[in-house]
């Protein structure tokens, strides 16, 4: 999952304004200073094979099985991005 969570962070870091930073040993992305989603790197999160996401200001989750799940990750970390634009 590891290789998983890679590609979902590289895609994310090529969007406009998002950084990077080790949180609780997992990877928070942010927009404009505002955190919007956690991709697990060195632990897990609560939920095993799972990013956590922001919607509406509640954390959230969003489990992934394989690559497979790559593009639905996006489409939800996306949602997230938006939100975190908007505040």
């Amino acid at each position: 999952m590891r290789r998983v969570y890679a590609l979902v962070g590289e895609e994310v870091l090529r969007w406009p304004g998002v950084s990077t930073r080790l949180m609780f040993g997992c990877r928070a992305m942010y927009r404009s200073g505002v955190v919007f989603a956690m991709l697990p790197d060195k632990r897990s999160l609560k939920a095993k094979n799972s990013i956590a996401y922001k919607e509406g200001g509640r954390w959230k989750s969003f489990e992934m099985e394989n690559e497979a799940g790559v593009g639905g990750a996006l489409a939800i970390l996306e949602k997230a991005y938006e939100w975190a634009g908007t505040t």
